[in-house]
């Protein structure tokens, strides 16, 4: 079945709901501004909060954290020129330990080549790509037969899209908007962005700038399937993740439904 950029896909969150005042806060916030998706079916489709991806995981343990935490989604960067990039052999590891508790490892590339890209995926055995910069976004039509593709649109302040969807006619698992420079902690303008109709497995994720006191708002403007979140749950140094901001923010997230 595949997903418009309007539809949710279903994903639940193991362990009882907790209330907190940051819930409370996103309560009220999805009371003010959340609407109504103008679709006739919308009484069949099961409510659902979006899924959460973790990106920019640098070690095991921080994959471990992310995972037992309810992230399903675990992104680490495999593109040298990124602070958060880390080596397949580590690649390897948070892989697996993604694995062992029911989370996807996600591959993150930027302006890589064929070779590299499945030399990677294969090495670390990664189950999706994410696929950042114009000449990694250009290998897509090699990439998508035999592989799962996160396709990444970045948008600019103003929330107005610089690159534009693939054709139709490549059904891909997830895009994925992002600011304009992906993992720089800034977003962009939530209420003036619209997300274009494209085919999906899953929908798509709503990155850029997100942390535990702003996601309320940003998806309760726009809805996505799914968050992604990398520079909101790191600790001060950049790098490794932050207990406490990684469980705050996935609160949080469990606190939507639409």
């Amino acid at each position: 079945m595949l997903c418009y950029s309007q539809f949710l896909h279903p994903v639940h969150f193991p362990g009882p709901p907790r209330l907190s005042a940051v819930k409370m806060s996103c309560f009220a916030q999805q009371q003010t501004t959340a609407t109504m998706p103008l679709s006739s079916s919308w009484e069949d489709i099961k409510r659902t909060e979006p899924i959460v991806k973790m990106c920019g995981i640098t070690s095991a343990k921080d994959a471990e954290t992310a995972a037992k935490a309810g992230a399903k989604l675990i992104g680490m960067i495999l593109w040298p020129n990124s602070k958060r990039s880390v080596p397949l052999s580590e690649a390897k590891e948070i892989s697996r330990v993604a694995k062992s508790y029911g989370a996807e490892p996600v591959g993150v590339f930027v302006d890589d080549d064929t070779e590299t890209i499945l030399r990677a995926s294969d090495s670390c055995d990664l189950e999706l790509i994410q696929l950042h910069g114009d000449s990694t976004r250009e290998l897509l039509p090699v990439l998508w037969k035999n592989n799962r593709i996160i396709y990444v649109l970045n948008a600019a302040d103003d929330g107005n899209l610089i690159n534009s969807p693939p054709s139709e006619e490549f059904i891909l698992d997830w895009f994925l908007v992002d600011s304009a420079k992906g993992g720089s902690g800034k977003g962009f303008n939530w209420e003036k962005f619209q997300m274009p109709l494209v085919k999906s497995k899953h929908g798509w994720l709503l990155a850029g700038g997100l942390h535990a006191d702003n996601v309320c708002q940003a998806a309760s403007a726009l809805k996505p399937n799914g968050l992604d979140v990398s520079s909101g749950i790191c600790s001060p140094d950049g790098l490794r993740k932050d207990p406490e901001r990684v469980y705050a923010f996935m609160s949080s997230a469990r606190s939507l439904s639409y």
